[in-house]
């Protein structure tokens, strides 16, 4: 127990970097500061090891001078300065949050800036005296789950209530709303619906007129990138006599598109085992870079648009282990990302290439001593005859003889993967004292791609 309690406590964590300019932004806890810090650094010293960090908010000193109980949960900046930034305060941790408009040069609110009250609200920059809106406006504004059913375009000195209305969903909907993205230096605004968990309805703003981006309902919009379109496939879809699979991420010009090209380049196509992880597409300046599970391992590939196609290289990795893309730079080409292993602790990886030449740069500690316990993949073989996968993981001195505890982990719900990861609680209290440990990779999950979900 004690034990267990220091490494929970332990402040050896990595502080996970956020990229905006040429700046490191992070959110840190520790027993000191329980609600938490936001703060920033210069990328080059987060690279060198710096640890004298920029406090731009101290959470649980606001919420002692305000009296309220602050959670934090998140900010949007503006770039491509990022001095003003709009944070996202929830009372206790409800999903509700209240925005408010924060200066990071003044290191403060900005006096009479864009506020909003509680609500489960949806903004997003357009100008730095414009904004796109979705909240509670009363009657009739929000859809049956309690989330935004319009947008509308508030000016700074506006009272929300002279908020124009640009887009409106359905009741029946999840949400909808309006956000701004940006490819290099051109920006699109986008609206979009939700109508359930897993489908929903983009619309490109053109002149105040929403103009749907013909892709299917259940595809999943991933931006716009040197003038590409990219959207990944949850279904088989055939449009103008050609077919394209389930799982696959497809390219088209969007300009082109938008006109009525359905030509659509094949960037990558799913195999028997090897499909794009969730959260799986990063973009940097000049590349783009996919996180694929190939038998619930995870590689990483990089992508160049070279003559119109995209051209992709594998990308070395450290390998039998699960990568997570953490941060990107559409400005540059750097790009962060962590590995892990049932036995080998976090570590954060830079490149400023895309992913090429990737170097560690900081790693967690190990927390127990991984010396002669082994790791193995297995398949079991379900009664339809699906081969479903599971991680064994075994202590020092394993010998099978029937006699070792085992615990047994599995999930398979809304395209979670779950693979290798390192749980330092688990080694600690549980392989080193000689017990074997199961992580089983069951349907309902997104190991195979969306198939292996439905």
């Amino acid at each position: 127990f004690q034990r267990n309690l220091e490494i929970y406590n332990s402040d050896e964590r990595i502080p996970t970097p956020t990229l905006r300019g040429d700046a490191v932004y992070n959110f840190w806890r520790d027993a000191d500061h329980v609600r938490g810090l936001w703060r920033r650094m210069p990328l080059a010293d987060y690279l060198a090891g710096g640890a004298d960090w920029t406090v731009l908010l101290d959470l649980d000193a606001l919420a002692e001078a305000e009296n309220e109980d602050w959670v934090w949960k998140g900010a949007s900046c503006l770039r491509p300065e990022y001095r003003r930034c709009l944070l996202n305060l929830s009372r206790g941790g409800a999903d509700a949050t209240v925005v408010r408009e924060f200066d990071t040069a003044a290191g403060e609110f900005v006096t009479d800036g864009f506020t909003l009250p509680e609500a489960k609200s949806q903004v997003s920059w357009m100008e730095e005296d414009t904004l796109f809106v979705g909240t509670d406006f009363g009657n009739g504004s929000l859809t049956e789950s309690g989330y935004p059913r319009t947008s509308r375009l508030w000016r700074r000195g506006e009272s929300l209530e002279q908020a124009s209305e640009l887009f409106a969903g359905e009741v029946a909907d999840v949400s909808a709303g309006i956000y701004r993205t940006w490819d290099g230096d051109t920006p699109y605004d986008i609206a979009y619906r939700t109508p359930d968990f897993f489908s929903q309805q983009s619309f490109l703003l053109v002149d105040g007129q929403a103009r749907r981006i013909g892709i299917p309902d259940d595809a999943v919009f991933r931006g716009i990138l040197k003038g590409q379109m990219l959207f990944t496939l949850r279904s088989d879809w055939t449009v103008d006599g050609s077919s394209y699979p389930q799982g696959a991420l497809l390219s088209i010009d969007f300009t082109s598109f938008m006109e009525g090209e359905r030509a659509f380049q094949v960037v990558f196509e799913a195999t028997a085992t090897t499909f794009l992880a969730r959260g799986a597409v990063a973009s940097t300046r000049d590349h783009l870079v996919l996180n694929l599970l190939d038998d619930v391992v995870s590689r990483l590939m990089r992508f160049e648009l070279i003559d119109g196609r995209w051209v992709g290289e594998p990308l070395e990795t450290p390998e039998n282990g699960s990568i997570a893309l953490v941060a990107a730079r559409d400005d540059s080409n750097d790009l962060f990302y962590t590995y892990e292993g049932f036995l080998k602790p976090d570590t954060l990886y830079h490149s400023d290439d895309g992913g090429r030449d990737a170097r560690a740069v900081k790693s967690l500690p190990e927390f127990f001593d991984a010396d002669g316990m082994t790791v193995e993949q297995h398949f079991a073989t379900s009664p339809d005859g699906t081969r479903v996968p599971y991680f064994l993981v075994l202590p020092k001195g394993f010998e099978a003889d029937g006699n070792i505890p085992t615990l047994i982990y599995g999930y398979g719900g809304f395209q979670v993967s779950r693979p290798p990861s390192y749980s330092a609680t688990v080694g600690h209290a549980w392989l080193s004292r000689g017990g074997a440990y199961v992580v089983a990779n069951i349907r309902g999950g997104g190991e195979y791609g969306p198939a292996w979900h439905q």
